[in-house]
């Protein structure tokens, strides 16, 4: 059965920060200027542009980004009685390669804000949306550009149309990546020529991994935990937090205080999803045979047969031995960096070998059937409680360890992105009958008396009893001020049992360990503080190139120690054609803005760490979800970045004296650009 397309007009259109050129009724040229960018379709809900979108299912456009790196665009819904300006009620960030045309397909049910991280689709990158749900019947602005920019571009835009239909995504036959796994249409100082190099390369410097180097080897007033031996405090055995009267320390199991410098994602994996742009690969090995080691065939998160080019190179180097001889590279890379902690989703097998102190992300964390927003569950519910009873057995396993300093109960859940969410405002949206509404319902009807007059004038409502109130409610904070408080105190309770079950439970099971919080991605809203007596640090992903704000902030909020669980920065002059979600103009400036980051964020006396997000440069065509960041302090080859590892090895050997106090943090900053990422 043939698709209802319905053609958007690109005729008559407004531009925000660029100009139009017309190439034929279906097809403009928008030539951007630095900042955010786009063409706006305005007019009637459910006729924008002149089509019917009644019966349509997806937004669909072609992209040709006509520059030498990736483009961020940006679509915006607005609703009719929108009081945002800059940004969509709710807005998709979607990442498209470069010198290519990308078909991309917005899915019209995804604004219903749900599902935060759209599924990949063939020659597109990452596909996130943000903000609160928006009713397409009521939309009547569309903004479709770029997300905010350094710098002008040229981006053409066509086949515009709404469809009832998914549609096909056909794919050029251009070559992106060389048979080494880089990015193959342009060159920079220092890539890997051939094969032969890269495997010279990696041989002499496993050669030189004699084994059995400890921390103490980087710094000699360092223990054998990587704590500094010249500020002890009591000895506990495990990891614990202290405070000496003027900022909070970590103290390592033998009584040292510590400081952690971590290492995310310290695996040797580089991950990309073959199938469907095997057109993008100059070569690519065979499934079975030699290299089958390099691919994945049962992704967890995707039916896509996956290739790992930093495994095809270091097989190439080490045969069918490449595993052990990735460990002994990689334990000793850590100890002569400066790095004493391994951080999220790091490699099980070689934590256990390395004897490293490191962090645990704890998996599954506890959901219920029906959901409140998102991935928000049913707090009050039986079913929550058991689920997180069942959670944290897993540390059973964990609690004798001396090396682990502590456990993420998980990791930036989905509803806590929204700015100035009210979770209330969402249970009282939800058509459910979940156990958490029940108990609002009751919350209030014990606010005010039982008396449903009181509520109504408090809200400027007309319920004719508290059971009316099952009902699903739109926007209900907006109702009275009044209304927004009542909804805002009952959130933070929600959010105290969401953050409490699980981390009694944790407790429960075991007692050594720190409770290292929810690393939130950001804070959206003051509400996330709740719950945070739970914890024995709090932690946060800080994409900033200045923390200390943050850390300052919830620090003074809880009184808290605070761990920062990501952050990072990536430059355009190497590798992938994408920064990642801090961009700076060089390679030079990633190692400024290291060092800045982590001495500024030591100098605070709330922090106790903080990892970089992550050990190994992300595949040029994207991991699973499509992120393709520059960002690591190794490449696919298995070469170091000399900037970053120089950076983090003068950094580290004066962290403890800056967190003391005995020394400044430096002042010098890097040349910040607009960030490329998605």
């Amino acid at each position: 059965m043939a698709s209802n397309e319905q053609a958007i007009g690109l005729e008559g259109l407004h531009y925000v920060n660029c100009s139009g050129e017309g190439e034929g009724p279906d097809r403009i040229t928008l030539h951007t200027k630095a900042g955010r960018s786009g063409m706006v379709v305005e007019g009637k809900p459910l006729r924008l542009g002149g089509a019917d979108w009644q019966a349509a299912r997806y937004l669909v456009f072609d992209v040709e980004v006509r520059e030498e790196h990736c483009a961020v665009l940006q679509i915006d819904f607005w609703e009719e009685d929108s009081d945002s300006a800059e940004r969509g009620d709710l807005y998709f960030i979607v990442g498209v390669l470069p010198q290519l045309t990308t078909r991309v397909a917005i899915p019209l049910e995804a604004l219903d804000s749900q599902v935060m991280f759209q599924p990949r689709r063939p020659g597109r990158l990452k596909m996130v949306l943000f903000g609160k749900k928006v009713d397409l019947a009521r939309v009547n602005r569309i903004q479709i550009g770029l997300a905010p920019s350094s710098f002008d571009q040229t981006i053409a835009f066509s086949n515009v149309h709404v469809s009832d239909r998914e549609p096909e995504y056909p794919l050029p036959d251009r070559k992106l990546i060389d048979p080494l796994g880089q990015w193959l249409p342009r060159d920079w100082p220092g890539k890997v020529a051939s094969e032969a190099a890269m495997v010279e390369q990696m041989r002499t410097y496993l050669a030189g991994c004699e084994g059995g180097e400890t921390l103490t080897d980087f710094a000699g007033e360092w223990s054998a935990y990587g704590g500094w031996t010249g500020k002890r405090f009591d000895a506990t055995g495990f990891f614990r937090t202290e405070h000496d009267g003027k900022r909070w320390w970590l103290v390592d199991p033998d009584g040292c205080v510590f400081y952690s410098n971590g290492l995310d994602c310290v695996t040797p994996d580089i991950e990309c999803p073959a199938t469907g742009i095997e057109s993008f690969f100059e070569w690519l090995p065979e499934k079975d045979g030699e290299f089958a080691d390099a691919w994945n065939l049962n992704h967890y998160a995707s039916s896509a047969h996956f290739i790992d080019f930093a495994i095809v190179n270091m097989i190439r180097a080490f045969g069918p031995d490449w595993r052990e001889a990735w460990e002994r590279m990689t334990r000793r890379r850590l100890v002569e960096w400066g790095f004493n902690t391994i951080a999220n989703w790091s490699d099980g097998p070689f934590i256990r070998k390395a004897k490293l102190p490191y962090v645990l992300p704890l998996n599954g964390f506890p959901e219920t059937e029906r959901k409140v927003f998102r991935d928000f569950p049913d707090v009050f519910s039986t079913e929550y409680q058991e689920n997180a009873e069942r959670f944290a057995r897993q540390l059973e396993a964990y609690r004798d360890d001396r090396y682990l300093i502590g456990y993420f109960l998980r990791n930036e859940p989905h509803w806590a992105f929204v700015e100035g969410l009210i979770i209330a405002e969402e249970l009282l949206a939800n058509p459910a009958d979940l156990v958490s509404k029940r108990e609002l319902i009751r919350y209030l009807e014990e606010q005010y008396g039982g008396d449903i007059g009181r509520l109504n004038e408090a809200w400027r409502s007309g319920f004719g009893s508290f059971d009316d109130l099952r009902r699903p409610m739109r926007k209900a904070a907006r109702q009275s001020t009044q209304t927004a408080a009542d909804l805002r105190a009952f959130s933070r309770i929600m959010i105290e049992r969401y953050v409490g079950i699980p981390s009694q439970a944790a407790k429960r099971v075991d007692p050594h360990h720190l409770n290292l919080g929810m690393r939130y991605a950001y804070m959206a809203d003051e509400d996330l503080i709740a719950g945070y007596e739970h914890f024995d640090v709090f932690s946060i992903n800080c994409y900033r190139m200045d923390p200390r704000n943050d850390i300052m902030w919830i620090g003074d909020k809880t009184g808290l120690p605070v761990i920062i669980g990501e952050y990072q920065f990536g430059a355009l002059d190497r590798g992938s054609p994408a920064t990642g979600l801090r961009g700076v103009a060089s390679q030079e400036d990633r190692a400024k803005a290291y060092r800045f980051y982590v001495e500024n964020a030591a100098a605070t006396p709330y922090c106790v760490g903080n990892h970089y997000f992550v050990l190994n440069d992300q595949a040029a065509l994207g991991r699973g979800d499509g992120e393709n960041y520059s960002v690591g302090f190794v490449n696919i080859c298995q070469q170091p970045h000399p900037e970053m590892v120089e950076a983090a090895q003068e950094t580290h050997r004066t962290i403890y004296a800056v967190a003391s106090g005995e020394r400044q943090p430096t002042t010098v900053e890097a040349e910040e650009i607009e960030m490329i990422a998605y």
